[in-house]
């Protein structure tokens, strides 16, 4: 299963989305991460800005599995799940589910209608760095893999194909 997971950040947003896709990486091996963008907040009683973006992983979890080991990140990360204010104050690292998919396609895109998401596929849309180990990702999307050998190390690929070199990498390990 094809997971399209949206992904953001307003304390420290550099560090806490890049240590987000360390541990989301760790836990499945693999992941396509769209443009990483600053965005204004919404919904969100703050002036910080945030670092949103759009990463899809493949899986055998359950949603419901999946939300649940995302909770967990979040939590790791900083972020207090116990707070009934909690969906409208800043946050170290919020993870959602934006759909999922038995065979990859990017349908999904037409359907999007919050305006945080929508910036991740707009190209006017500024940049945010993200680094991840001795690795800046540059502007372009990324499939991003990790390889746990005696040093762990993760390798980035930012090739305009990346997305299809992610989803036969996938592929073939399913």
């Amino acid at each position: 299963m094809y997971y399209v997971i949206s992904i953001g950040s307003n304390i420290q947003p550099e560090q806490h989305v890049a240590a987000a896709i360390s541990l989301l990486v760790q836990d499945f091996g693999s992941l396509y991460l769209y443009q990483r963008v600053y965005t204004q907040a919404q919904l969100v009683e703050s002036n910080r800005v945030f670092i949103n973006s759009v990463l899809v992983l493949s899986s055998t979890l359950t949603a419901t599995e999946l939300k649940a080991q995302l909770c967990h990140i979040e939590e790791s990360l900083g972020r207090d799940r116990s707070d009934p204010k909690r969906s409208i104050k800043d946050r170290s690292c919020d993870l959602d589910i934006i759909c999922h998919l038995e065979l990859w396609s990017e349908s999904w895109k037409t359907d999007l209608t919050e305006s945080y998401v929508q910036q991740v596929f707009d190209p006017a849309s500024k940049q945010a760095p993200i680094q991840l180990g001795c690795q800046l990702f540059s502007e372009r999307p990324a499939a991003i893999y990790f390889q746990a050998q005696a040093s762990d190390k993760f390798i980035v690929d930012q090739k305009p194909d990346a997305l299809i070199n992610w989803l036969e990498t996938s592929f073939l390990r399913n």
